[in-house]
């Protein structure tokens, strides 16, 4: 009886030791995957006047081109799949401000994204003195835009901009902002739309009405 009791003992402190030991590396695991996370390396967007930092990893990022509108215009794809992510893309024009000629522009920059046929950008319109040394004066605009001529909407866009140390001039901005994007859906496409994070907020004998509340920002740096 005693040896009985000794045995089950013996296998009972093993067993602790092998739940410890199995928790720890779980627990380990967790803080290396955490630590991983937090010191992705960011991954730097080149635009012709500054950069922007992602922390994305897995990207391909295009050259530069000229779009429709004038802008210098980038888009970073997913390296395996090819997928478009999200587009970047800033413009230059001159501003007559006197006592600063040929020193003073307005500089926009703006970034897209796609949710399945609606494609959303948000802008921000700088004022950029390049004096002795290049700096942003004042943010003097943030806003949306409908980017495509699909049959959708944009409502309830809200977007804002700040110097990120707080004072001009500056040589950092952040933009952030959110909008809805509200379209109609039929039978055969409302479920691959509630699987893109779009939501049915009506439905009738004409179809379904859905909707997907879209956040976008960046910080935009200049060189």
């Amino acid at each position: 009886m005693r040896k009985m009791i000794y045995v089950l003992s013996f296998i009972a402190v093993v067993l602790f030791v092998i739940i410890a030991f199995d928790l720890s590396n779980v627990n380990t695991q967790k803080d290396t995957e955490s630590t991983n996370v937090d010191n992705m390396p960011a991954k730097t967007i080149k635009l012709k006047y500054g950069h922007i930092d992602v922390l994305q990893d897995s990207i391909n990022i295009s050259e530069p081109k000229l779009d429709s509108g004038g802008f210098s215009r980038i888009e970073v794809c997913d390296k395996n799949s090819g997928k478009f992510i999200e587009a970047y893309g800033v413009k230059e024009e001159p501003l007559n401000v006197s006592g600063f000629t040929n020193k003073a522009s307005k500089v926009t920059i703006y970034k897209e994204r796609k949710d399945y046929s609606a494609v959303v950008r948000l802008y921000v319109v700088l004022t950029v003195y390049s004096d002795s040394l290049r700096q942003i004066k004042s943010i003097d605009k943030t806003y949306w835009e409908k980017a495509d001529d699909g049959d959708w909407q944009l409502k309830n866009p809200h977007a804002a901009a700040i110097s990120t140390t707080g004072v001009f001039p500056s040589k950092e901005i952040e933009a952030s902002g959110t909008a809805t994007i509200e379209m109609k859906a039929n039978i055969f496409t409302v479920g691959l739309l509630n699987k893109s994070g779009f939501n049915v907020f009506q439905s009738g004998e004409n179809g379904y009405y859905i909707r997907k509340t879209v956040e976008l920002g960046f910080r935009y740096s200049l060189d």
